[in-house]
């Protein structure tokens, strides 16, 4: 007995896959969904390092002012002993955060400085007022610098006395 096949139309076998032109397309579509995610992962990325050492530079720069708040009027301005003869500073480092302070740092291989000023105030309060300045400075892990201030007077009779007794 003889079978016959029976034959297929020829445009019934083209619809039966894809053409390599549309295989390229949808790999060069995937291809660009695929950068666009890394691209923007790694701007997350920037965006919670820059957050996090914003964050430690502000505490760091805290903890030093309050350090000097709680030293008297001539502790303040000795100039061979007190914070007026340094200008820069160490920041209090903890076990645990060790890692990150070395950016903040020169001496532990970091690029960073914590970095202080005490100055005369303006007149008329050259000689009873001090003006004081942090900064610190660190490099991010995209190699861009930045960095963080803080300023404040500090008063010989407290800075609340200034407010009172000048006109």
């Amino acid at each position: 007995m003889l079978v016959r096949m029976k034959r297929v139309p020829l445009n019934r076998r083209r619809t039966r896959g894809f053409t390599i032109l549309e295989v390229a397309m949808a790999g060069f579509v995937l291809t660009l969904a695929i950068a666009g995610s890394i691209t923007t992962l790694q701007m997350g990325f920037r965006a919670i390092d820059n957050a996090r050492y914003t964050t430690l530079a502000g505490q760091i720069l805290q903890s030093q002012m309050e350090k000097l708040r709680l030293l008297t009027w001539s502790q303040l301005t000795n100039a061979t002993t007190g914070p007026v003869a340094y200008t820069t500073f160490t920041p209090d480092i903890s076990s645990t955060t060790t890692a990150q302070l070395s950016r903040f740092t020169t001496t532990t291989g970091g690029a960073g400085t914590c970095a202080q000023t005490i100055a005369n105030a303006p007149a008329p309060f050259s000689t009873t007022m001090k003006d004081i300045t942090l900064t610190a400075t660190w490099t991010s892990i995209d190699g861009k610098s930045h960095s963080l201030s803080y300023t404040t007077r500090y008063g010989q009779n407290g800075i609340s006395d200034f407010f009172y007794t000048s006109h």
